[in-house]
């Protein structure tokens, strides 16, 4: 039985949850688990390694008359940027700003210790640590701490796919000679993660011993924020054998921490904390709930005990810390050298645009570059010496961009090819797309694009529901939360009249693994050539799935395909430079495929195949309803019919026109916004109308 199933949502976006403020313990004990027994005990004995050494450090220390440690450790720093051509490609200025405030933090130049409960004031540490961006990569090149990787890895990979994109591109940044800092979209679920120093082979010196944050915890600025930016001071405590204030665990909040201790004399035993009491006492005193290595996002200070402690990091073998400091790395890295110029680079903030779209470029050129001279291959102007023009891209293609900037001494030059492209629009409706004419999406010759470009949407032939092809998803074996997009190439819709009715349609069939499946298919628009989008459909795996099914599902005939219907693309999105994305959130289902994708006018649905009439099955539920209505209806045959709501005078309320499929349609109605009390929903199918009475609370 063929079944339609059109879901109307109102126009909204879906929160995003706040992520897990640090997950050192979590990928620790991942690390761990995939280690072999001999190096789980490596791992295990450089730590005692090092906490034996601290105790001994610190205890020198308490044994000095004066106690007075005038030394400064400078620690080369290097942002590796990894995006997606997003927010999360964020500007130098982000990053200075988070080297700043930690700077600020680590020195107890942060004005708020004045905040600091009287308590603890005594004890607030300047830690004497600073961070420099490095000056210089391994290879003994120019280079201003920040290098920026354009990988879909930043949407959905693990640590160990990011550093590996970064090395692809900058080669290897060791670990005893750079902090290394991995700036991602996603990283798991976490703000910030890190490993505590250890001479592991898989952490060790290497660049797997640094911190990855998403970028929003960045600095303060862009896309950073005041609460969040402390996260990276917390980061380079872990980073610097700092535990958590409640001891080697993530879990704050539980008796039992009372139990614990993170080896610092003067951050008071505590259970740990999740909100800002500074007046809080958990276990039978005062605790440090400002301390950086809490989860109170109102943290202030270190203690001077952990101050020691990092010190003691910093003076040890185990994970080379002890080099990274040494003049000779301070050479190496040229922290200390003078910004001179030294490169040409540059940026945009898109790469792929519609005809006629203007793309604004960005001279990132290092260090005080005042001459630049650009060449747009397909671009007008052509040439520019603006430091940040804006060129204009009127014809289809794939273009180069040069950029020569220098200082008037000396000069550099970058040249991307194949940087711009420009997509081809597409004007005649009704657009019917079933992926007959693509062997794979790369030929799809700017009709579809896919992200990330690889483990990814793909053609496939054998299971489709027109035709022989279809486009195909695996999830099976896939973590959950990576998301894949399909994108549209742009639509000219200008010449279209604000009556005109418009529709997108598009058949897909899937189904669950089990019950408990979150998986999630969004379809957006944009009227800006993907530049902005909004949220045009949310289909739910529980809504979407054809059942329960293990191995690997594929559809096997009509029956096996739903077809959806979005009718909220109204005149708002009838410009040049429309477009359309389906975007999948995996939550452990089973393999989704889309097939028939058709943009159409009025009555001139493409899946229309012939009227007929007599409608079988006429149900609402639930009735009463709250927020959503669901009308189910069989059809014997193909056909168009009307589903109106009215109040009790017979005046329309909402109405839509609905073309119909052979078998059960469903069609999902957002109630909303009316007022409670009694409605009629009629179904006109060929002039036959079928009237039900709807109770809204």
């Amino acid at each position: 039985m063929y079944r339609f199933l059109l879901i109307i949502f109102p126009f909204s976006l879906f929160a995003q949850q706040e992520p897990h403020p640090c997950h050192q313990v979590e990928q620790t004990e991942l690390l761990l688990n995939n280690l072999s027994e001999s190096e789980r005990q490596s791992f295990y004995d450089s730590q005692n390694e090092l906490e034996q050494f601290t105790l001994s450090y610190i205890e020198s220390v308490y044994a000095k008359s004066d106690r007075v440690d005038d030394t400064i450790y400078i620690i080369p720093i290097v942002f590796h940027v990894i995006h997606g051509g997003g927010i999360e490609n964020i500007s130098d200025e982000q990053i200075l700003d988070c080297v700043n405030t930690m700077n600020m933090d680590f020195r107890k130049l942060n004005a708020d210790t004045s905040l600091v409960n009287q308590a603890f004031k005594s004890i607030v540490a300047d830690s004497r640590v600073e961070f420099r961006l490095a000056r210089k990569d391994p290879s003994g090149n120019c280079s201003k701490g920040i290098t920026r990787t354009f990988s879909t890895v930043t949407y959905d990979g693990n640590g160990t796919q990011r550093i590996q994109a970064v090395q692809n591109e900058h080669g290897n940044w060791p670990g005893n000679r750079y902090l290394n800092v991995f700036v991602a979209a996603n990283i798991g679920g976490a703000a910030g993660y890190t490993y505590r120093p250890s001479n592991n082979g898989s952490v060790g010196t290497t660049m797997n011993n640094g911190i990855h944050i998403l970028h929003n915890y960045v600095g303060s600025i862009g896309t950073g924020t005041i609460q969040r930016s402390r996260t990276m001071t917390h980061e380079v405590g872990h980073w610097l054998n700092l535990p958590h204030t409640w001891g080697n665990s993530n879990n704050p909040g539980l008796p039992e921490n009372c139990n614990g201790d993170d080896g610092v004399a003067d951050t008071p035993n505590t259970i740990g904390w999740t909100s800002c009491n500074i007046n809080g006492e958990s276990c039978g005193s005062l605790d440090n709930v400002q301390n950086y290595m809490e989860y109170s996002y109102c943290s202030r200070m270190f203690t001077e005990g952990q101050k020691l402690r990092m010190h003691a990091a910093l003076s040890s073998t185990v994970g080379g810390r002890n080099n990274i400091g040494t003049q000779a790395n301070l050479n190496f890295t040229g922290v200390s050298e003078p910004e001179v110029f030294c490169r040409a680079d540059f940026r945009t903030n898109t790469t792929v645009v519609c005809e006629g779209a203007n793309v604004d470029f960005f001279d990132d050129s290092y260090f005080n570059p005042t001459e630049w001279s650009w060449v747009f291959e397909g671009g007008v102007p052509a040439t520019s010496n603006q430091r940040n023009p804006t060129v204009t891209y009127n014809n289809p293609g794939t273009y180069a961009v040069t950029l020569t900037s220098g200082d008037g001494v000396s000069s550099d030059l970058m040249a991307r090819t194949n940087y711009i492209t420009v997509l081809p629009s597409q004007e005649n409706l009704p657009f019917m797309e079933s992926f007959e004419n693509y062997s794979s999406v790369v030929d799809a010759n700017g009709v579809w694009n896919v992200e990330p470009v690889s483990d990814t949407w793909e053609i496939h032939e054998g299971n489709a529901h027109t035709g022989s092809k279809s486009i195909r998803l695996m999830n099976i074996g896939r973590v959950e939360g990576q998301v894949r997009e399909l994108t549209s190439g742009s639509f000219d819709l200008s010449n279209l009249h604000s009556t005109d009715k418009l529709t997108l349609t598009f058949r897909y069939s899937f189904k669950q693994q089990n019950s408990a499946n979150t998986d999630r298919l969004r379809v957006f628009a944009s009227t800006n050539c993907g530049e902005t989008w909004a949220t045009r459909r949310q289909l739910l795996s529980s809504v979407m799935s054809l059942g329960v099914q293990t191995e690997n599902w594929a559809p096997e005939g009509p029956q096996d395909w739903i077809t959806n219907h979005v009718t909220n693309i109204t005149s708002a999105y009838f410009v040049n430079g429309m477009r359309v994305k389906f975007e999948w959130e995996h939550g452990g289902g089973n393999n989704i495929y889309l097939d028939d994708i058709n943009i159409y006018l009025g009555t001139s649905d493409p899946l229309s195949i012939s009227e007929a009439e007599l409608v079988s099955e006429f149900t609402l539920f639930p009735n009463p309803s709250v927020e959503e209505v669901t009308v189910r209806l069989a059809l014997l045959q193909p056909m168009n019919f009307d589903v109106t709501i009215m109040d009790l005078s017979g005046k329309s309320i909402q109405s839509h026109t609905i073309y119909g499929q052979q078998g059960l349609n469903d069609v999902m109605l957002d109630v909303r916004n009316l007022a409670s009390g009694m409605y009629m929903v009629e179904v006109n199918a060929q002039g036959g109308k079928i009237v039900k009475q709807l109770v809204k609370h």
